[in-house]
């Protein structure tokens, strides 16, 4: 379910982000104006004041008033015939005429699900599931987690631009610093914020309640909460870790943020059950770059044009940034760039190899098979596959062998060899599930289900169709539930 709010003859959608007219028209309002209009609605006939604009739609960013001023002046513009905002000076702003709101099913944006390869590209259609497994396989194992663990953005709460690394730059290096394993996954930064998003929970404002949601839609078995307080050279680390049915709290202390990572992954590996076998210290983390924070914000908003100007000055500035590099990557795909992805590709490549990162590598070659096939290469593709899926499973990167697997069972059923694709959309499942991610057991039956339904076999078609609508309903997947309907299946 979503919010809309109408007024004035316009519907205004909490979600997509968009603006309708009651001819039905779409029309043009930037994303972050139109989260300032979505406050104004929900504030209706109060006082809203600038620092509560600017720290709700632009808390990511360093900006001045004049980001308000153009936005109440980009709306004001929308709403031409009409007096809706009346300013008062040294105080805010103040939404005037009546607003009604409405929850309704959420829409669908993207391409038809047939367009396989470029689905797979588009986050918001069934999600690429990012997961990041840092360092040399670890074998001690003494835990009962076997599935997903998420470790969410740290809340920041020390004034001062020094400290605006904070949110992704200590998330991620904790991330980069826990074991991974056989039975258990730890998702990537990037990933974290979409399935933030899936679950509709905002980015710069989780509250314990909306932990709940978070389980419900992803694989997660364990939740990390942080908070960073104190004042420089006096720090603490409050942690919560959120199990389904338990949880465990604690504060750190120490006078350096990279002290408190160390104790912070201490007791991490210890809820994990297994050891530390990493060097305590500094690690370097991509995400420190708050710009990247700005980017990945912009890709969730799908505003791909703004997100591929900011990655490009990135990876201009900073080339071994390999997350920017692949995030651009990425965005050029979407945006069907093909010969500037090829070119970026042959930068980003080699920079992953002479780093030795293992979990950028695979997702640059992914990129790269992905690239081949929309260039019609198929040959090529499938020996860049192949040494990206062994490079996965010698990491136990389950989700990246789940969609290498995938893209061979889009190459086999593009050979008419539908068995052997079939045998791979099983072998895929089986990926999915060892991590427990409902959106990607759930995809994998949709696939199925257009594979049967390409060789006429309705039976195969409506059970697989079935399994699929039936985990994404359980789990309140409401996109997927509308995706999987509008290819087909009612």
């Amino acid at each position: 379910m979503k919010l809309q709010y109408k007024t004035q003859g316009f519907t205004i959608d909490e979600k997509a982000l968009s603006v309708i007219s009651e001819d039905g028209t779409t029309r043009a309002l930037r994303p972050k104006t139109c989260q300032l209009l979505i406050i104004l609605l929900k504030n209706s006939g109060q006082v809203v004041t600038k620092q509560q604009l600017l720290d709700a739609v632009w808390a990511s960013s360093v900006v001045d008033e004049q980001v308000i001023f153009q936005s109440i002046k980009e709306i004001r513009q929308l709403f031409q015939d009409h007096d809706v905002i009346k300013t008062l000076p040294k105080q805010g702003y103040i939404w005037l005429p009546n607003v009604k709101t409405s929850h309704v099913i959420s829409s669908v944006i993207g391409p038809p699900y047939m367009r396989f390869v470029v689905v797979l590209l588009i986050v918001t259609a069934f999600s690429l599931n990012y997961f990041w497994f840092s360092s040399a396989p670890n074998t001690s194992f003494n835990s009962d987690i076997a599935g997903s663990v998420v470790i969410l953005p740290t809340v920041n709460n020390i004034e001062g631009n020094d400290h605006s690394w904070v949110r992704l730059g200590m998330m991620d290096q904790v991330i980069q610093r826990l074991p991974n394993h056989d039975k258990f996954g730890i998702l990537q930064t990037d990933y974290v914020l979409e399935v933030l998003a899936r679950a509709n929970v905002p980015l710069q404002n989780i509250k314990p309640h909306h932990v709940g949601d978070i389980f419900q839609v992803s694989g997660a078995e364990l939740l990390v909460s942080t908070k960073l307080s104190g004042t420089p050279h006096d720090y603490q680390l409050s942690y919560t870790f959120y199990y389904r049915k338990a949880q465990t709290k604690g504060v750190l202390f120490s006078t350096d943020p990279q002290l408190l990572i160390d104790k912070l992954v201490k007791e991490l590996n210890l809820a994990l059950g297994v050891s530390d076998d990493s060097n305590h210290g500094y690690y370097h983390s991509d995400f420190s770059d708050e710009m990247l924070g700005v980017a990945i914000d912009l890709r969730l908003e799908n505003n791909h044009l703004a997100a591929k100007e900011l990655l490009e000055v990135i990876v201009l500035k900073d080339p071994n940034n390999l997350t920017a590099q692949r995030l651009f990557i990425e965005t050029l795909l979407n945006l069907q760039q093909l010969a500037e992805a090829t070119q970026q590709l042959a930068i980003a490549l080699p920079l992953a190899q002479q780093q030795q990162d293992h979990s950028e590598l695979t997702r640059l070659l992914y990129f790269q098979a992905i690239n081949l096939i929309q260039n019609n290469s198929p040959t090529e593709a499938y020996g860049v596959i192949a040494r990206a899926f062994k490079l996965a499973e010698s990491y136990h990167d389950w989700l990246f062998m789940a969609y290498l697997t995938d893209l061979k069972a889009y190459l086999a059923t593009q050979a008419q060899q539908f068995s052997k694709a079939e045998a791979y959309y099983h072998r895929a499942m089986h990926y999915h599930r060892v991590l427990k991610c409902p959106v990607g057991e759930s995809s994998t039956w949709v696939r199925l289900g257009l594979l049967a339904k390409q060789q006429n076999n309705v039976e195969k078609q409506t059970f697989a169709f079935e399994q699929a609508k039936s985990i994404a309903t359980q789990r309140e997947l409401h996109q997927q539930v509308e995706l999987i309907e509008q290819i087909g299946f009612k």
